[in-house]
């Protein structure tokens, strides 16, 4: 099978979905979507800025305080809703979920903080732990740390296979355990949407599109 690239028309649809999964919300205007780069880079002052965002965080971090790990986990999930691409609260949240022996979430959590530019010293112990209780270590699945430069190169989080899912496999929702796994093994956006359309969703998802292709009238 080919293997595509993020760029041109990929790339556009990139775009247009990663705005699906925020537009729901009503992302701020100071969001910059030119291109996937530029949406990790600006997400993170513009959800500082956003008093919606301040007054989830305000929420959970009182939720965090009172030790309820659920219940605060929800309230930095519903704040990242508002900002996905944001980095600063992906460690929080993992630290939730890790409260509440949910390694896979946790994993994911630090895994996309990780990937959109939080300080290794913030990040790397936490996920280590959380790896060792899930019986995997870095030599199964290497730490990836924010890559400046082409979007296309750069580490993929939660986000981006959330906006794969719908883009490539037409499903709104992806479990924990696959994208945990995608997340493992892609180290940059390319290789995660190479396994995205080397996966049997993408067939399945795609089916009509790909026999005309394959009949040669598209």
């Amino acid at each position: 099978m080919m293997k595509p690239r993020l760029g041109g028309g990929l790339a556009k649809s990139l775009r247009k979905s990663a705005g699906a999964v925020v537009a729901g919300i009503g992302r701020a205007a100071d969001i910059d979507m030119t291109d996937r780069a530029s949406l990790v880079a600006s997400s993170q002052a513009a959800a500082l800025g956003d008093s919606r965002f301040a007054a989830q965080i305000a929420t959970a971090d009182s939720l965090r305080d009172q030790q309820r790990w659920a219940e605060a986990e929800a309230a930095y999930a519903a704040a990242l809703r508002l900002y996905p691409w944001e980095r600063s609260y992906w460690v929080q949240r993992g630290h939730m979920a890790k409260e509440q022996n949910a390694f896979d979430r946790a994993e994911i959590a630090y895994r996309t903080a990780c990937a959109f530019g939080a300080q290794p010293s913030d990040v790397i112990e936490h996920l280590r732990f959380v790896m060792a209780r899930s019986g995997c270590d870095e030599g199964q699945a290497p730490i990836r740390f924010h890559t400046e430069g082409s979007g296309a190169l750069q580490v993929p989080g939660e986000p981006d296979v959330a906006v794969f899912g719908r883009l490539l496999w037409q499903v709104g929702g992806i479990a924990d355990h696959h994208t945990l796994d995608l997340l493992r093994r892609c180290g940059s956006c390319d290789e995660l949407v190479v396994a995205m359309v080397q996966d049997t969703r993408f067939e399945r998802a795609n089916r009509i599109w790909l026999e005309l292709v394959g009949e040669h009238e598209l």
